[in-house]
């Protein structure tokens, strides 16, 4: 089966002109148990000032009222007077280190102030479970809690290990030397979104127990593999444990615990607001629908986390057309409801309209446009896709939809796995003015279980023999196929 990378190609070749998203339930209540975590640091600005990195982490009381469990990449390395605890009611305690298990990423904090916290209690899972989760936290260092659902990937074989996700990256190697987490800790498989400030957030079932600690992901292109920690293996062992914690900060950028640098001089009030503005700058949002910006990728950043044929064809497609892709750049962004990643060319405004997340190309001749849908179950998505796709030929782009033909070089691509309720699309439509195609329209159909992503390209084709049009049509093409959803 081509790989969507390889379909630009395709089109490419057929189109260039010869030479030219109730009442309060068990989970809710846990919540209050749950922590937000901030720590400082002295750092220096972009210019080289004095300046004040403020972390973001969660955790939850366990065992104690004044007990915190976190991710110790939250807290590594960091004086215990710059830790601040703060609870659902806006009350804050200074806290400690009190204990540590590096195999599977923990630290263990004591209050300084009690703030009337319950304890909550550690439950086993299963890594297979296709029961309800949920995830609850402070991600992206908001100051409101929010709550989101989350779902574990299944798989036939023994219980999962960090090394089987991690196995031959670089990032194994960050973890051999600073010494934490190991690689064959247990790991919780999660296909759904796990965001930065996530950091020893606590998963919980629909009883209010402890299944998981939220710790981190990886990137492949520029959707993310996520893990947590199982909660009943790892969290006890606490108590007991006599490991000392580290000395120096974590290198763990890739796990998610959030940050914002601020100036060394400013209030506590205006330090908060600055984390706010940052977070709100990054925030696409219409009705019911948000997405936030959640990093700025290089074009070479994202082929090293590609799989070697995605690589190639990607590479093959930029030599084949003499265009160097190598200076651009992607902000992704994503929707922490379903995990949906959504990737622009970088520097692209991105707005809302009309249910649709939409940008373009300075000369707006590429149209681009994204979404996400809840189809409460795999059977709805797959009939939502197709009847989005029909609603998508019926825009004004050409004069009536009969216009629009399928090339017979060019196919639909469809795969679908029913047992992992996984199906894609991916087709590509021309609209013909004359002799030669005027339009071509690219559809992108992701589909995982009950969500759905949709992300569909409109190239004007007259201009494809213009150098900086066809590395405009390729940048907004890769941006297209990156369109995916947090999997492992």
């Amino acid at each position: 089966m081509k790989t969507k990378f390889l379909s630009i190609g395709i089109a490419l070749l057929l189109c260039l002109p010869p030479m030219k998203s109730i009442g309060q339930s068990a989970d809710q209540n846990a919540a209050r148990s749950v922590v937000k975590i901030t720590t400082t640091t002295m750092t220096q600005d972009d210019r080289g000032r004095p300046a004040r990195r403020v972390g973001n982490g969660s955790g939850f009381c366990w065992n104690d009222p004044k007990h915190i469990v976190t991710a110790l990449h939250v807290v590594a390395g960091v004086d215990d007077r710059n830790i601040r605890i703060t609870n659902h009611a806006n009350q804050a305690s200074g806290a400690r280190v009190i204990g540590v298990f590096k195999e599977a990423d923990l630290a263990l904090l004591e209050l300084t102030i009690d703030l009337g916290l319950s304890p909550l209690v550690v439950e086993r899972v299963d890594p297979n479970s296709t029961d309800e989760f949920y995830i609850w936290g402070f991600p992206h260092g908001i100051y409101q809690m929010a709550g989101d659902h989350i779902r574990f990937s299944r798989s036939i074989g023994p219980a999962p290990t960090l090394n089987s996700l991690i196995n031959n990256t670089d990032f194994k190697f960050t973890l051999q030397r600073q010494g934490y987490p190991l690689p064959d800790a247990q790991i919780l498989r999660v296909s759904s979104t796990i965001q930065p400030g996530h950091s020893g957030a606590p998963i919980l079932n629909r009883n209010g127990r402890v299944i998981g600690v939220a710790d981190g992901g990886l990137r492949s292109g520029t959707a993310r593999l996520n893990w947590a920690f199982p909660a009943s293996i790892y969290v006890p062992r606490l108590l007991n444990s006599r490991e000392v914690p580290p000395a120096s900060p974590s290198l763990q950028a890739n796990l998610f615990s959030s940050y914002t640098i601020v100036p060394d001089d400013v209030d506590e009030a205006t330090q908060r607001r600055m984390v706010e503005a940052e977070v709100q700058r990054n925030v696409v949002a219409g009705g019911s629908k948000e997405i936030s910006k959640i990093w700025t990728l290089s074009y070479d950043e994202i082929l090293a986390t590609m799989d070697e044929e995605e690589q190639y064809d990607l590479q093959d497609i930029a030599r084949e057309f003499g265009v160097n892709m190598n200076n651009t750049r992607y902000d992704v962004y994503e929707d922490f409801k379903t995990g949906a990643t959504i990737t622009i060319p970088f520097g692209a405004e991105m707005t809302y309209e009309d249910g649709w997340f939409v940008t373009s190309n300075a000369g707006q001749t590429l149209f681009y446009f994204a979404s996400v849908f809840d189809a409460d179950d795999f059977e709805n998505a797959l009939y939502n896709a197709e009847s989005i796709f029909a609603e998508v030929l019926e825009l004004p782009f050409v004069d009536h939809p009969s216009l629009w033909y399928e090339d017979d070089d060019d196919p639909d691509d469809f795969e679908m796995d029913e047992y992992d309720e996984y199906a894609s699309w991916y087709i590509t439509r021309y609209s013909y003015d004359g002799e030669y195609a005027d339009k071509m329209l690219i559809f992108n159909a992701e589909i995982d279980q009950s969500e759905l992503l949709i992300v569909f390209l409109v190239v004007d084709l007259n201009q494809l023999d213009d150098p900086e049009y066809l590395q405009q049509f390729l940048q907004f093409s890769i941006a297209l196929n990156l369109a995916d959803f947090a999997g492992y």
